[in-house]
């Protein structure tokens, strides 16, 4: 049974995917959570997360990367660095398979110059919308307050960075979609050929929602031919 790496979106931290790592490990898979930037420090440039994750790894064979939201753009990059059996894009935009990746598509980053800035810092994502992020997603006021804690802080420009995706067409994928704001991509990947899990939820899932996140992850990796 490979490892499985989880890997959080940079514009929240990694709380929103700690209980699902729990729930994993309870199911007795060895899961690990990379942290590219802990509370208070600076923020890494865009190009640099793919090695600052790797740098949190320990030695494995092929493991299993996950990457919920932005997140999935950097499990694409290092399901290719670190020659990884499968990589799930768990409610994410389905990653190219080369070239230049900017964080964000051109129309999200024009929707961020809409944004009001403190010092060139962009509010924290959770006020980015304008509806209550854990709207209909039932998570603790302890869960709450580490979610909200980790969220860094972000300048506009993070956003002008890039990295280069190498090819990882070698790389088994699914598709675990938990909110309706990616049901497109969902059918994109599944259009592909992927396989694809469909649950009912929020884009918080793997936080409100652990153990069903758990299974679901267990469930593309039996799909992809990877337990």
């Amino acid at each position: 049974m490979p490892d499985i790496v989880l890997i959080h979106s940079p514009l929240v931290g990694p709380a929103s995917l700690a209980p699902t790592r729990a729930a994993l490990e309870k199911r007795g898979r060895a899961c690990h959570l990379p942290v590219a930037c802990r509370a208070g420090e600076a923020v890494p440039a865009w190009r640099d997360w793919p090695a600052r994750l790797a740098a949190e790894l320990p030695a494995m064979e092929r493991p299993v990367i996950a990457g919920h939201s932005m997140g999935g753009l950097l499990a694409a990059r290092l399901a290719a660095d670190l020659n990884a059996s499968g990589m799930i894009c768990l409610d994410a935009a389905i990653p190219p398979e080369s070239g230049t990746v900017l964080p964000v598509e051109p129309s999200f980053r024009a929707f961020l110059d809409t944004l009001p800035l403190d010092d060139r810092l962009l509010p924290p994502w959770n006020d980015w919308w304008p509806n209550d992020i854990f709207d209909g997603a039932d998570v603790s006021d302890a869960e709450r307050d580490a979610f909200l804690a980790d969220i860094p802080p972000l300048r506009l420009d993070w956003f002008d960075d890039a990295i280069a995706m190498p090819d990882w067409s070698g790389t088994a994928r699914a598709y675990l979609r938990t909110s309706l704001s990616f049901v497109e991509e969902a059918r994109r990947a599944e259009a592909r050929g992927w396989p694809v899990v469909r649950l009912k939820g929020t884009h918080l899932h793997p936080l409100a929602e652990p153990d069903e996140t758990a299974d679901a992850i267990l469930q593309c990796c039996a799909a992809m031919g990877i337990d």
